[in-house]
């Protein structure tokens, strides 16, 4: 609107000039003298260095004060194209046009510069004004006289009757006035000529824009969007000077026109230094460019936002000004990158270089340091477009580089992820597989079994573990080394694969490379496979043959050697239901199969010495040993003949309270395995010297004591203070071990049975003819008598050869020096063979079965 309404003001104020002007300037013509330009046959004739002006500082020169003027106040323009750079003076141009032909010529008045805001002309014959425009872009585009980007201004000139010309220009911009007198017919195929090239530059400013921000929505990288900003302001900055802005997107607002050619020079510095900053990398490269960058890309988006607020003139210049010094250093910052290497700084360099050149050819244009025509007013143009293609170079060698880096990355990066295959693979071979022979370890068993249980794919209904040990490889260990154990242990794994004539008894534990594993190497001295096979006979007929062929000896170094080859087994579901109680009951089983004269083994509960009742009674048996809740029972040993009591053999009772009676074969074992036997031998010493002081008379006490008490280096001190806290004779103690006790480690047992016997104390072989003694070693002992078991003494009334092995034994023990005891005297016709052989004491039901220390006394008198 108020545009508009400027321009209703203006057409008054030229209504009101042009009717004094018929008054009064036919005179003031006549007494001036003009430049006179002649136009005859030419297409175009340029009136720049033809024309006088005259300045007008403070804008307030009337047209009749004008061309009322002194001819010595105007001034001819020397250059081909008035050029005044930033002034806030308004310029009048004043030319005469003359016909040169005899015929009227119709011409055209251009003045090739669209981005003037006020521009008013005037056209005079023989003192007469013809013509008046007042236009610029300041006003709406519907006003000028013919709808151009430029601004055209009709004329007729007829022979021999001159036309005088006044023009006044006032602008916030720089003062540039391109004045050509064309002829109108030729102007018009020029004039499309030149719409063609701009419409190709614009064409292709605007596929690059298309094509660039395709890339980056593609790839998502900042710099193809910091081009496609640079691109897009570079096309806006040319289209608004070119006129096309204003004559096709916003003809109605000149407000738009100058807010775009404010905002156009600001963001195209602002987006090229972010397109510097980062198509460089300068962040990495060189970071004080870096921060010099983004300094500079601030200003500019300060100038954008100054644009809505400064004045028109102060805006545009400071933008203007800003982009020369700010063009330099994005200048140099090309050729240091490509210095440091950048080979796709050699495009940007070169493209900035087309570009800067472009700017400042126009900037200097623009300050009238350089004369206005084609070459500096398409000087951005032709700069642009050599930036953009150049750039666009760039920025594919960037993406055709950036491609064939993440190739390379991406074919590093596979064969990282091969080569971290590999090394997975191989840690997990490792990991899973024994090194010694490459069978497949615990952990591969115990996966294999867990899919035979669980998944649904390899699930079994039965199946059964078997393990097979070698008894004899720790002693060819300690024998040969290690070194060599080991080349034993690798050439029997190559026996293993020969045992799996038929495959479908056995399942395999892994697969590997397409060949199936059926054996796993568990441990040192441990191996494993997996059967089909459930049933107890065929389990058996499986685990012989297995044996058979295992045990034969290996051969090494001209040696053959027997690895005592044991196997144990434990089936699905019978002897457990889970992965750990199938493998501890194998393990169970091959430790039973180690004594067994088959060496094979099938787990049941009843070998199984860790069960849960033992382990509770682990705990309850020191418990009991520190509440006093175990007792003692005493059993008679008696002379032969007279039948009187010889001694009483402390016999150890435990009733538990919820289990009841525990026996002393399956506690005891448990006491040596535990550590407790220490404990509960001396518990029964005390307890059984205490008790002796109950007895009518004081006969001598037997105690059993176990080859850990042997193994004790206080055990005979221990004994003696008892002794001496008790005040009990040494002579009437009598200490019982078995032989196969003392055969466990003979030399320790031998000097710790002499210290007893050096004080008096009488030692008894228990359980004598069960063990494996050697009789060498018992001849060394300091031995006062033998007790014959009772296996033989129970039936040998009954078994001829039990009474020969009794009578044998007798004779062998005394021509030794031994006394002799029977035991397990269940009648009387046993006793009396005993006594018929000789022997020395009798022990048994018959005689008294044992009893509390309460009862002692009383048997004792109903005997006498």
């Amino acid at each position: 609107m108020k545009c508009l309404v400027r321009a209703v003001v203006a057409t008054l104020r030229l209504s009101l000039l042009a009717s004094m002007a018929l008054l009064v300037l036919p005179a003031l013509a006549a007494q001036q003298e003009m430049p006179t330009v002649y136009m005859g046959t030419q297409d175009a004739l340029g009136l720049g260095n033809r024309v006088e002006y005259l300045e007008d500082p403070s804008d307030s020169l009337s047209l009749e004060a004008v061309m009322a003027s002194d001819t010595a106040a105007w001034q001819t323009n020397k250059s081909d194209t008035p050029n005044f750079g930033y002034s806030d003076s308004a310029y009048w141009f004043r030319v005469r046009l003359v016909n040169a032909e005899l015929r009227a010529l119709d011409a055209l008045l251009a003045i090739h510069y669209p981005l003037l805001d006020h521009i008013e002309l005037y056209m005079f014959e023989q003192g007469q004004l013809i013509f008046d425009a007042v236009t610029g872009d300041t006003y709406p585009f519907a006003q000028r006289p013919l709808r151009h980007r430029d601004f055209l201004f009709p004329i007729t000139l007829h022979w021999d009757v001159p036309v005088d010309v006044y023009i006044k220009v006032r602008t916030e911009g720089s003062t540039q006035v391109p004045i050509t007198l064309w002829n109108a017919k030729q102007f018009g195929l020029i004039d499309q000529d030149e719409q063609l090239i701009k419409a190709l530059y614009y064409g292709m400013m605007l596929l690059l824009v298309v094509y660039n921000l395709f890339l980056f929505l593609s790839i998502r990288e900042r710099p193809y969007l910091y081009y496609v900003g640079l691109a897009s302001s570079l096309l806006v900055l040319m289209a608004g000077a070119h006129g096309f802005m204003f004559q096709y997107v916003y003809p109605a607002s000149p407000y738009l026109q100058k807010l775009v050619m404010l905002l156009a020079v600001p963001s195209t510095m602002l987006f090229a230094s972010l397109f510097a900053t980062f198509f460089l990398r300068l962040d990495r490269n060189a970071p004080r460019l870096y921060m010099l960058l983004s300094a500079i890309s601030l200003l500019f988006l300060a100038c954008i936002v100054g644009a809505f607020f400064l004045p028109y003139d102060t805006s545009t210049r400071i933008s203007v000004f800003l982009a020369i010094p700010a063009s330099l250093v994005i200048m140099f910052v090309g050729p240091y990158a490509w210095v440091k290497g950048q080979t796709s700084a050699r495009y940007f360099t070169i493209a900035w270089f087309f570009l800067l050149s472009g700017i400042f050819v126009g900037a200097a244009s623009k300050f009238g340091f350089l004369p206005r025509n084609a070459f500096t007013e398409y000087s951005i143009s032709w700069g642009s477009a050599l930036e953009a293609i150049l750039l666009s170079f760039a920025l594919a060698d960037r993406f055709n580089r950036e491609r064939i880096a993440r190739y390379q990355a991406q074919r590093d990066r596979l064969q990282a992820i091969e080569q971290r295959k590999h090394i997975e693979q191989k840690l997990y071979h490792q990991a899973t597989h024994q090194p010694v022979d490459g069978l497949p370890n615990m952990v591969l068993f115990q996966q294999r079994v867990h899919r035979l249980l669980h998944d649904e794919d390899s699930r079994q209904t039965q199946f059964t573990v078997v393990f097979i040990h070698l008894e004899r490889l720790l002693e060819i260990n300690k024998t040969l080394g290690h070194a060599n154990a080991d080349i034993i242990l690798s050439l029997f794994s190559r026996r293993l694969p020969g045992m799996v004539d038929n495959p479908k008894v056995f399942i395999p534990v892994s697969e590997e490379e397409g060949q199936f594993q059926y054996f796993a190497h568990l441990e040192g001295v441990i191996y494993a496979c997996l059967l089909q096979a459930v049933d107890a006979s065929e389990l058996k007929t499986q685990a012989l043959r297995m044996h058979e062929a295992l045990s034969v000896p290996v051969e090494f170094n001209s040696m053959k050697l027997d690895l005592g080859v044991s196997i144990g087994m434990a089936s699905f579901p019978q002897h457990g239901r889970d992965i750990a109680t199938l493998i501890r009951h194998a393990r169970v089983a091959v430790d039973c199969a180690d004594g067994h004269p088959e060496h094979i083994a099938l787990y049941h509960d009843d070998i199984n010495p860790y069960s849960a009742r033992r382990l509770t009674l682990m705990g309850e048996l020191s418990r009991a040993i520190q509440d006093d809740t175990l007792e003692l029972y005493y059993q008679p040993i008696v002379r032969k003949g007279v039948r009187d009591v010889e001694a009483f053999e402390a016999l150890l009772r435990w009733d538990h309270p919820s289990l009841g009676f525990i026996g002393p074969d399956e506690f005891i074992s448990l006491a040596e395995k535990t550590g407790l036997m220490r404990s509960l031998t001396y518990w029964v010493l005390e307890r059984c010297l205490k008790d002796s002081q109950s007895f009518a008379d004081t006969p001598k006490l037997s105690i059993n004591i176990s080859v850990v008490n042997l193994q004790e280096t206080d055990f005979v001190a221990r004994v003696t203070e008892l002794l001496r806290r008790y005040e009990f004779p040494p002579q009437r103690l009598i200490c019982e071990i078995t032989e196969t006790a003392v055969m466990q480690d003979p030399a320790q047992s031998i000097m710790r049975l002499h210290e007893l016997a050096a004080l008096g104390i009488q030692i008894a072989i228990d359980d004598f003819g069960t063990g494996h003694s050697s009789l060498s070693y018992i001849r060394e002992l300091p031995v006062y008598e033998v007790k014959v078991d009772r296996s033989f003494v129970m039936h040998m009334t009954q078994r001829e050869n039990d009474q020969m092995i009794v009578r044998t034994a007798i004779n062998l023990c005394h021509d030794l020096g031994y006394k002799v005891v029977g035991e397990g005297v269940e009648d009387d016709a046993t006793l009396s063979m005993l006594e018929a052989f000789g022997c020395d004491y009798a022990q048994g039901y018959h005689i008294a079965r044992p009893m509390r220390v309460r009862d002692v006394a009383a048997w004792q008198g109903s005997e006498s």
